[in-house]
């Protein structure tokens, strides 16, 4: 009877440390995929300098504010300049960041910066979020 109390014993244990593994597991899952989709939000923006260097000569895409508006350009044609409030407000749509748009909540509900230096073309790509209790930061230097 002692031996069976014992193998109900260390089969708990087995089984608990299973479960926690299990856990853990998902926690890291769900904090690749939030990292995953930072770096594919970064790369969106970047992307998006890249196809208006108008925009982007013209200091249009340096933001760090919460609030940036602009015109629906998949409706009418835009200047550079509009064409950068246009991306900008997309982006912040899919970073989840607009607090007035009830769609435009994005899986992390990060906020995102960017940064440009038009001298050496580059741009620099910051966003933070929360993810299990923690802040997290991406930040991506880019060439542009």
């Amino acid at each position: 009877m002692l031996e069976l109390l014992v193998a109900l014993l260390v089969t708990s244990v087995g089984v608990l440390g299973i479960a926690g593994l299990t856990t853990l597991n998902a926690q890291h899952r769900r904090s690749a995929a939030a990292h995953a989709e930072a770096v594919r939000l970064a790369e969106d923006i970047i992307e998006r300098i890249r196809a208006n260097p108008a925009g982007l000569q013209a200091g249009s895409y340096a933001v760090s504010g919460d609030a940036v508006g602009g015109p629906d350009c998949h409706a009418s044609q835009c200047a550079a300049a509009e064409m950068a409030a246009f991306d900008l407000a997309q982006w912040r749509c899919a970073l989840g960041a607009s607090t007035t748009d009830q769609d435009c909540r994005g899986p992390l509900h990060a906020t995102g910066t960017v940064a440009t230096d038009i001298s050496a073309g580059s741009v620099r790509i910051t966003i933070q979020w929360r993810d299990q209790g923690e802040n997290r930061t991406l930040t991506v230097d880019s060439g542009v």
